[in-house]
């Protein structure tokens, strides 16, 4: 892990797009919902307020729940042209690469959600969070990309999103038959509890069958990502667009079969998450890859694009008196502040600040 500086072409659609998800993760979304308390003050409508939270077990499936799987897509977006550059180095030099960040994001996932610096083995989780999720689905696309195009890529999505859906449909565990989505009686559930034993964290998300998904939801973010690069403009909107609505239409047929589950990742939620990612990049590719004027627009986004990792880290990661490593930090410059809407909105106008100042400096936490 280290901070990379100098600039490579980049779709700024891409980045924009990872901005989002960010912003929203590190403290867009809480300034948001605090400009909808002042708006609407205790009437905020029950629909508006459940999609800044996540949906309950097995209850739908909300905006917020959106965030993490774009993680994962918008991962799989900027592969295709990082191996496009390193399978000239070779097929070794690859994988030590993609081992290397594999280690490092599922270690800096036991730091933000693991309670590794706790230094109490009874208290740590070991799989458990999305930087390892993003890793998994790291390394299965990673795999795939070095192996085939994108006819390849398309054909191991589609495997790995059946095999999920036959095993936790039809695959008897533990004397339970199969087909079963409770909170904790399932077959990725006791998959997990069986292999993490005290390691699991103790919550409904599963982590370690649902790989597979993980793997086949960046898989999706490969397939989009590669299009925008191949084929750029009016030809790529149109895939994209056609590509997400087949995906929403294929999860609301599977969800007469297979719960939208996010807990569980299942295949209906895959499909579900992974056709909005796909409308989200076409509508990003049009607004800042295809119109001119628009930079302006896209720029504050990019500058946490650039830097996700970092402010993940930052806004997620536990500090002291139970506020995360950045609170620690704006606490004591904005306590002063009584509307919560204040000190939120400081609060994150600093940490841009801080990751415009790296930004112009091309200085970016890589890993």
């Amino acid at each position: 892990m280290a901070f990379m500086t100098g600039a490579k072409k980049r779709l700024v659609s891409i980045d924009a797009l990872r901005g989002l998800d960010m912003v929203l993760l590190s403290g867009g979304a809480v300034v948001l919902w605090e400009l909808c308390r002042v708006c609407w003050g205790a009437g905020v409508p029950d629909w508006l307020a459940q999609q800044f939270r996540h949906a309950e077990f097995g209850c739908g499936f909300t905006c917020w729940d959106l965030v993490m799987p774009l993680f994962l897509f918008i991962t799989g977006c900027s592969m295709p042209v990082a191996f496009a550059r390193y399978r000239e180095q070779g097929w070794w030099r690859t994988m030590w690469r993609v081992g290397r960040r594999l280690a490092l994001l599922f270690l800096l996932g036991m730091v933000v959600q693991g309670n590794l610096c706790s230094g109490d083995p009874q208290q740590m989780s070991l799989f458990c969070n999305t930087l390892q999720a993003i890793a998994a689905g790291y390394l299965v696309s990673a795999v795939v990309l070095m192996l085939w195009g994108w006819r390849g890529q398309l054909v191991s999505c589609v495997v790995l999103l059946a095999l999920y859906w036959f095993l936790m449909r039809f695959v008897p565990y533990n004397q339970q038959p199969g087909g079963l989505f409770e909170p904790t009686n399932n077959l990725a559930y006791y998959i997990d509890c069986t292999l993490q034993g005290h390691w699991q964290d103790g919550t409904p998300y599963t982590w370690i069958l649902t790989s597979l998904n993980f793997g086949a939801l960046t898989l999706v973010g490969v397939l989009g990502g590669g299009l925008v690069f191949r084929m750029h403009g009016k030809r790529a909107l149109c895939w994209l667009s056609l590509s997400g609505v087949l995906c929403l239409v294929a999860a609301l047929l599977l969800e007469y079969d297979t719960p939208l589950n996010k807990h569980l990742f299942t295949t209906t939620m895959v499909l579900w998450s992974g056709g909005w990612c796909l409308l989200l990049l076409a509508l990003f590719h049009l607004v800042f890859d295809c119109l001119r004027g628009t930079g302006w627009l896209a720029f504050p986004l990019q500058v946490v694009g650039c830097n996700a990792l970092l402010a993940y880290l930052l806004t997620n990661t536990p500090g002291l008196a139970g506020r995360s490593l950045w609170g620690g930090v704006a606490h004591p410059l904005f306590r002063w502040a009584e509307s919560p809407l204040v000190y939120e909105g400081l609060s994150f106008g600093l940490l841009w600040l801080m990751l415009y100042f790296l930004h112009r400096h091309k200085a970016w936490l890589r890993v």
